[in-house]
């Protein structure tokens, strides 16, 4: 027989009775499981294990499933400002309004796990509710990590508004954090030369090259306050200034919280001009 749990667990933590049902889990078995707590119900139709994630209990409670920016994070997409839990519903009669929650009312698909919209679902309803930089960093978020490709790129592009045409050419598959498009997209726009994931001197890779010489790093915390990967920053930043070249890093609440100010500080440095660049060692 069957595990419930394992098949639960499977499924992200929701299924509807009729899919367990039709995975060899009789209804005494779901009944049974439901009386001992192993389950909980939600609505006539759908049980989920106790710690689930509550916003999918909440949004199916609604009539609902998970849209907009909460289906991005329940993929691990990268989402700049999370709202309040976003629930996707297909217009129909006999809904209600909800006081703790936003609605999105519109046709949609759903993913492979039933109690959220697909990633492409996901995004084209974000991208219409943020400005232009924080839906860019969500698209290359999904890009980036493998959850859409270039063709599913343009059918998304085909479903947004016309005014967001332009923003396709400031898309980059290459930017493995949100912070780092939230730098770019402004740096690009203010007509510098951007260059993303390139190889800096010292060691690895640094987020952005602008005009050939200012490395720029966005770094969340939680990798660079490892020591390890904090000693191989504090060699890169020397080989680079070593080079005669110049480099910034930006974290968390400078690229979410203050981004303003974060691009005059690069603005500021890039108005000095090129460095000199140092003869090397011999």
């Amino acid at each position: 027989m069957r595990d419930l749990r394992s098949d639960m667990l499977a499924a992200g933590g929701a299924v509807t009775r009729s899919t367990l049902r039709g995975l060899g889990h009789p209804n005494r078995r779901i009944r049974a499981a439901v009386e001992s707590g192993e389950l909980q119900d939600v609505g006539r139709s759908w049980v989920v294990l106790p710690g689930t994630d509550p916003t999918i209990a909440a949004a199916l409670r609604a009539r609902g499933v998970l849209g907009g920016a909460t289906a991005l994070c329940s993929y691990g997409v990268w989402v700049t400002h999370v709202p309040v839990l976003q629930v996707a519903t297909s217009p129909r009669r006999g809904v209600k309004a909800i006081t703790t929650a936003e609605r999105i009312w519109e046709p949609h698909d759903v993913d492979a796990q039933p109690w959220r919209v697909t990633v492409l679902d996901a995004l084209a309803q974000h991208a219409k509710r943020v400005p232009r930089d924080d839906a860019i960093a969500s698209i290359d978020s999904a890009w980036h990590q493998g959850l859409v490709a270039e063709p599913d790129i343009d059918q998304l592009f085909r479903r947004l508004p016309q005014r967001c045409s332009a923003w396709r050419r400031l898309l980059d598959s290459r930017a493995e954090s949100g912070l780092e498009s939230l730098v770019r997209v402004p740096c690009r726009d203010r007509g510098w030369r951007v260059e993303s994931q390139v190889p800096a001197p010292g060691d690895g890779f640094s987020d952005l090259l602008l005009d050939g010489w200012l490395y720029v790093e966005a770094d969340g915390s939680e990798w660079h306050d490892n020591e390890q990967q904090a000693a191989k920053d504090r060699r890169r930043n020397r080989a680079i200034t070593d080079r005669g070249d110049r480099w910034l890093r930006f974290g968390y609440a400078d690229v979410v919280h203050d981004r303003e100010r974060t691009i005059a500080t690069i603005a500021a440095l890039i108005a000095q001009g090129r460095p000199v660049r140092r003869p090397a060692a011999s």
